[in-house]
């Protein structure tokens, strides 16, 4: 199974960061919001601090739990909160007036909900709200104040969009570093799976050619040479089938019996170490395999045991299982060599992630498991179940 994207696991991690960046303005905020409590209308402050901090709050909780779709819902609730208390702060406050340097609580933290929003929203969203917010709450401290024209009204608002901005872009470019990473990798993938069906190709190639070589120019040879003979017959008629099963090979369409896919993957095996130990079992030939897994498995093998040549070390010894079943085929792929974590891989990663487990991910009704313990050697298994049957 897939794991969460890139882009959602930072997107999460954002929403610990504001949660936690709530409780602490909560907590800097009481006495001040305690302060102005009389200044305003009486419902004015128990509605705001409930439905922007009680969502702010609820965010960290919501990151382990809900999914991307609701924690959104939340973000954009607890944004349309703090807009609303700063639109309706001036017809709510009743005064007496704050003092020059006093602000209003409503106009402390537009950085906060605005890096929040950097989790849920466009850019141009973002930033738009950003302009408003930070703006307005100038204004709300501006008519909120003694004295406020003496108050340099531009540059407080310059100061702010300034001084949350900084925040709000470090925000927005983390998130956009994980979209940007999560595209990345299913172009990788997608290369994977292209770079799969032309080595998969290569391989037929140098089939077609050793059977050109091996059977067809020596039975014409041997035509040439003798004439007509039946060991020329038995010659020709075993040609003739061996040009007939590859012929299921070379085509992209065609599905094949399980005779000619083991011998695909011994081929695709054997490019790579000539000394590894195969063990094949069909157990059904009835069964035939689409062109489309058949690469996929040989190349996600290849690319197993490659793997295996440069990483498991000099004395390691390695061994490929193969099971085909009427309507399933099953690859494990082993050594005992080094071995390694796989849970300190990070997922983002592109080697085992593209080459192996994108290549069985494109392929449908394939999948692709890797156990392994430092010392203790890896088992990569490949798995492929038909489609039709499965469901």
């Amino acid at each position: 199974m897939q794991g969460p994207s890139a882009e959602e696991r930072l997107s999460r991690y954002m929403a610990r960061f504001a949660s936690a960046g709530a409780f602490a303005y909560l907590v800097l905020l009481g006495p001040q919001i305690l302060s102005q409590f009389d200044r305003l209308q009486p419902w004015y402050t128990p509605l705001f601090v409930c439905s922007i901090f009680g969502p702010a709050l609820c965010l960290s909780f919501a990151s382990f739990r809900w999914s991307m779709r609701r924690i959104r819902a939340l973000v954009t609730a607890m944004a349309v909160a703090y807009l609303s208390g700063q639109v309706l702060w001036l017809p709510a406050f009743e005064g007496p007036a704050l003092g020059l340097t006093e602000s209003a609580w409503i106009a402390v933290f537009p950085g906060l909900i605005s890096v929040t929003t950097a989790i849920a929203w466009s850019n141009r969203a973002i930033f738009a709200y950003l302009l408003f917010v930070a703006s307005f709450g100038q204004v709300v401290n501006y008519f909120s104040r003694i004295d406020h024209g003496n108050v340099p009204l531009f540059s407080d608002i310059v100061f702010g969009i300034v001084f949350c901005g900084i925040f709000t872009v470090t925000v927005t470019l983390v998130v956009r570093t994980g979209r940007l990473l999560d595209t990345t990798r299913v172009a990788a993938e997608s290369q994977a799976a292209t770079a799969a069906a032309s080595a998969a190709r290569s391989v037929e190639r140098e089939r077609f050619d050793a059977l050109i070589h091996d059977d067809v120019m020596s039975t014409l040879l041997s035509a040439a040479r003798v004439g007509n003979s039946p060991a020329l017959t038995a010659q020709s008629t075993t040609a003739l089938a061996r040009l007939d099963r590859l012929r299921a090979g070379i085509s992209s369409t065609e599905p094949v019996g399980p005779d000619s896919f083991l011998a695909y993957l011994r081929s695709a095996l054997t490019e790579v170490d000539d000394d590894v130990v195969i063990d094949a079992d069909a157990v059904s030939q009835d069964s035939t395999l689409p062109m489309e897994a058949v690469r996929a498995l040989s190349a996600s093998a290849a690319e197993a045991l490659r793997n295996s040549v440069r990483h498991a070390g000099d004395r390691a010894q390695r061994e490929v299982h193969v099971r085909v079943d009427s309507d399933s085929v099953r690859i494990d792929v082993r050594d005992d060599g080094y071995g390694f974590d796989p849970g300190s891989v990070a997922p983002h990663r592109l080697g085992l992630a593209v080459s192996i487990r994108g290549r069985m991910r494109q392929l449908q009704g394939g999948s692709a498991e890797v156990t392994s313990t430092p010392g203790h050697g890896t088992t990569v298994t490949l798995t492929y179940r038909s489609p039709v049957d499965a469901t």
